[in-house]
């Protein structure tokens, strides 16, 4: 034992005891992925995956990634600056051409994408405005910059507020203003406002980076994002997005004009030091811009089933917040109850839905997380429906007596379909429990119907 042990005691047994309480949320063991997933010999609704539109199981991209490692096997064994593939140029072309940028680089992941960008361009005589909500990918990218450079200004504004920014911006004595957003925020479900935002930043010679990362290829007519939303790709300054989301992959890339990537390709720590993109997830997101470009009934499915979701959930009286997109948070409040919630779903109903507690949202603003997809069937979200409105009942969210008002019928239908699909997900052993729980189920209700008698 020595002192890196001091911070680990409390921590690690508040772990154990959601443990114990069989409500600890996290790092299940999925042994597949998609809108179901088996852990042991059971089979989950899965409302947890940023896959939004189910790309990762597409046989496009599996077949593309095989491929690659044929060809240039697992790894290229270096950084970019000493193994850049030309399937790498390749990625970043089509994403600069997709995007209407002069220029692109493609990083190990999002994470270090923001970080390296965040790390590299801010220094002692900046001032960097960031939204309260900002992810820690973005915090920790400011955070390495002020690090270099103690005399970085860092400022916060209120959450999607462009009143608030330009009081920011003008108390700032800085020379240099940099404004950093998002633009679909992936806790809350909200899009920033970036005409207005990007108007203010201009008043005040601020460049804009926008990390759209939940955005680019969920949202827009074409899934070019929030920024195709409001029509305003031509006015951001510097652009970061993800493989790890709808391209249903891993990696990151970043979007401005030719001096400005060029520069970020020979400074920005994160690229230089790491190792490169293995070219199998470079064909894989290649596959997956190809279908994003020329198929557009993934986003048209994806915002479909958003809103058959949403509508069911808000019939119910469920508080989304400010989301008005295909992520849902269930607005619950108490951290208890929000872990019980959670851990309900997962034991009663065969539904994970992450909850999110302090510190990861505010206090008093614990929710669970609802990710619809495109893969998800209307089976699977008029089953767990059904499920939400029982359980909000039992834990006092919802009134006695809520019901989604749907025909026993439809019911059934979605019910037969949700076990047709968890035997095809995991196989005999998930049909063996369930026939295990319908022997039950019965008997307890033979000998309910004993002691009436």
């Amino acid at each position: 034992m020595s002192w890196l042990h001091d911070a680990t005691t409390e921590f690690l047994a508040q772990a154990e005891e959601a443990k114990r309480q069989k409500a600890f949320p996290f790092m299940r063991r999925f042994e597949n992925i998609g809108p179901r997933v088996k852990i042991r010999r059971g089979s989950y609704i899965n409302f947890t995956s940023n896959d939004y539109l189910g790309l990762s199981q597409d046989k496009r991209l599996i077949k593309a990634g095989q491929n690659a490692i044929e060809h240039y096997g697992t790894g290229l064994g270096s950084s970019r600056l000493q193994a850049t593939s030309d399937r790498h140029d390749e990625l970043e072309f089509r994403l600069a051409k997709w995007l209407d940028f002069g220029a692109c680089s493609v990083f190990t992941s999002g994470y270090q994408a923001l970080v390296g960008v965040l790390s590299t361009f801010p220094d002692d005589d900046t001032t960097v405005a960031l939204d309260k909500l900002s992810h820690a990918s973005i915090l920790d990218g400011v955070y390495l910059a002020q690090g270099m450079n103690p005399d970085l200004e860092l400022r916060f504004f209120k959450h999607n507020s462009a009143k608030a920014l330009r009081r920011v911006l003008s108390q700032s004595e800085k020379k240099k203003k940099l404004v950093v957003v998002e633009g679909l925020y992936s806790v809350d479900g909200d899009i920033a406002p970036l005409p207005e935002l990007i108007e203010v930043a201009r008043e005040f010679d601020a460049p804009v980076i926008v990390d759209d990362a939940h955005g680019l290829g969920s949202l827009g007519k074409t899934g070019r994002g929030c920024a195709e939303i409001h029509n305003v790709l031509g006015d951001i300054d510097i652009l970061i997005g993800t493989f790890s989301k709808s391209f249903g992959g891993i990696g990151g890339f970043v979007l401005s004009d030719r001096a400005i990537i060029d520069y970020l390709k020979l400074k920005a720590r994160s690229f230089v030091y790491s190792a490169a993109l293995p070219v199998a997830q470079v064909d894989a997101a290649l596959a997956a811009l190809d279908i994003i470009e020329s198929d557009h009934s993934y986003i048209e499915r994806l915002a479909d089933n958003a809103q058959f979701f949403r509508e069911g959930l808000l019939r119910l009286g469920f508080n989304l917040g400010d989301s008005e997109t295909h992520i849902t948070p269930l607005m619950v409040g108490d951290e208890m109850k929000a872990l019980t919630f959670g851990a309900y779903l997962y034991h009663g109903a065969s539904v994970i839905m992450m909850p999110f507690i302090y510190p990861g949202v505010a206090l008093g603003k614990a929710r669970l997380r609802c990710n619809v997809t495109t893969a998800h069937s209307k089976a699977d979200m008029g089953f767990t429906l059904e499920a939400l409105a029982a359980i909000g009942q039992k834990l006092e969210l919802l009134p006695a007596g809520t019901t989604t008002n749907t025909a026993a019928w439809q019911k059934a239908l979605w019910t037969a379909e949700s076990k047709l699909r968890g035997i095809r997900n995991a196989g005999f052993g998930f049909l063996a429990d369930e026939l295990l729980s319908a022997k039950d189920l019965v008997s307890r209700k033979l000998r309910g119907q004993s002691d009436d008698e």
